[in-house]
């Protein structure tokens, strides 16, 4: 059960940091500063809380509404399974390369990469 669980949080992790990348922007200022030390860069609650000038549960509802907006940007815009999608595309070209003919392959990579 222990290890499910540390999987789902890897998974999550690496989900907020991929919507992190993709609509960070889209954040105020202070949610950008408080995603970028507790996701990217693994700054403690009270780490964070200091460099921010809030509480622990300042840092803490900051994350929680930013990973709000940025599932609701992805909900609407769809950026991060459309890379996914991209990306299981391009692993399955590779994989059957050698069975599709050169000029499919060739080209279907040319549209992934463009």
């Amino acid at each position: 059960m222990a290890a499910l669980a540390e999987k789902d949080s890897l998974n999550q992790r690496v989900r907020d940091v991929l919507l992190f990348d993709t609509y960070g922007q889209r954040l105020t200022e202070k949610q950008r500063m408080a995603c970028d030390m507790i996701l990217m860069r693994d700054f403690s609650l009270a780490e964070a809380a200091e460099s921010l000038g809030v509480s622990r549960q300042g840092v803490h509802d900051l994350v929680a509404r930013a990973r709000e907006h940025m599932e609701d940007c992805e909900s609407s815009f769809g950026l991060v399974s459309m890379r996914n999608r991209l990306e299981a595309m391009r692993r399955a070209l590779d994989e059957n390369k050698s069975r599709l003919p050169e000029d499919f392959y060739r080209d279907f990579m040319k549209l992934l990469e463009g």
